[in-house]
């Protein structure tokens, strides 16, 4: 049957993107204007700025660009 074979093509393409990707945001403080030139530069790639988990938000290491991920 073809079928199966297709339908696990299918599954694996739709589960590749859902995955997205992401990225930390580059070193230095996280001021006003870093955080807006990240975030229009995010925006611009479908993503979306947020802080990790567990730290602090002086760092623009501490920021990620989500792309494609579940909010």
């Amino acid at each position: 049957m073809m079928a199966r074979p297709i339908l696990a093509l299918i599954g694996s393409l739709w589960l590749a993107g859902c995955a997205g990707d992401s990225y930390t945001l580059g070193q230095g403080d996280a001021n006003y204007d870093a955080i807006a030139a990240a975030t229009k530069e995010c925006q611009a790639k479908g993503g979306e700025i947020r802080l990790k988990p567990g730290y602090d938000n002086r760092e623009l290491s501490s920021y990620e660009c989500r792309i494609g991920q579940a909010r």
